[in-house]
């Protein structure tokens, strides 16, 4: 597969300093420089100018750096298929899921892995920015996600299949619960924190969140605190730092001391399957079409 010297490359544009890629690869500042002055010659391109105080990635560098990270992922991926391949199974799909949805499919990807011994599934989590990113790129070959995340990609790009729907709750310890009228989840979200999952950017963003509160509700929280899991959003409602808006799947949410209250916001939250239209792997077809 590639060159393991390689990722001197990939260190040394990330930190562009050669004392510091040395040391992450526990080899001289030598042991570096001579490896990417080999590596320009063999390109017959400068990568990096550098001088006695500063070292700065070149036009050409900067684009080297993304092409190889870019192969890095597939080399890495090919490596993981071909071990699969290795050890008998006949097939290798990589899926990725947000932070809701695993409390909703136990089910259906238990029935896969019965009825498709043969499929090695790898299962990862990620915020739906970072899904959509890797389904992009092909690092997954599925997500399991919002249909928010679908809105990153053209129609004609995807191929996608609904999985579940869920209404959203208002969250809140019966203590902060309390200090409103019984229900008003209005006041509750112009008095309170807003405990929140939402990312900075991305399909599930802090801009996307206040424009729905917004449209909504007519009202924006003043303090908002950011989170990236669900475990964490529920630690900070239990801790009685503010109120979460949850799907009703969060079982967590449904804890004797915690108040719930069904938000207004018309039709429930659909989450889908989605993978690209000219992803090619069998296996994560099969995954698509199971029933």
């Amino acid at each position: 597969m590639l060159n393991k010297k390689i990722e001197y490359f990939v260190t040394l544009a990330e930190c562009l300093s050669f004392t510091q890629a040395a040391a992450v690869h526990s080899v001289s500042q030598t042991a570096i420089s001579q490896y990417i002055a080999s590596l320009e010659g063999k390109l017959q391109v400068r990568l990096f100018n550098r001088n006695a105080h500063s070292v700065s990635l070149t036009d050409a560098g900067q684009f080297f750096y993304e092409r190889v990270n870019f192969i890095l992922r597939y080399d890495k991926d090919t490596k993981k298929r071909l071990i699969a391949i290795a050890e008998q199974y006949r097939g290798h799909v990589k899926v990725g899921i947000g932070m809701y949805e695993s409390r909703h499919t136990e089910d259906f990807f238990s029935r896969f892995l019965i009825a498709h011994p043969e499929i090695k599934v790898d299962i990862f989590q990620y915020p739906y920015g970072a899904l959509t990113e890797k389904l992009k790129s092909g690092e997954l070959d599925v997500i399991l996600a919002n249909v928010l995340c679908e809105h990153a990609f053209a129609k004609e790009d995807i191929l996608s299949r609904p999985m579940f729907e869920a209404y959203n709750y208002l969250v809140a310890d019966r203590a902060i619960a309390a200090k409103y009228p019984q229900g008003d989840a209005v006041s509750m979200l112009r008095g309170e924190c807003l405990i929140t999952n939402c990312e900075d950017t991305g399909p599930n963003s802090m801009d996307m969140l206040r424009q729905m509160l917004l449209r909504e509700f007519g009202v924006v929280p003043e303090r908002f605190a950011q989170t990236n899991s669900t475990n964490a959003q529920m630690l900070m409602v239990r801790a009685r730092h503010g109120v979460a808006i949850v799907p009703d799947i969060v079982p967590e949410a449904q804890e004797s001391n915690l108040v719930r209250i069904k938000m207004n916001m018309g039709d429930m939250t659909r989450y889908d399957m989605v993978r690209l239209a000219g992803n090619n792997n069998p296996s994560a077809q099969m995954l698509m079409e199971f029933e």
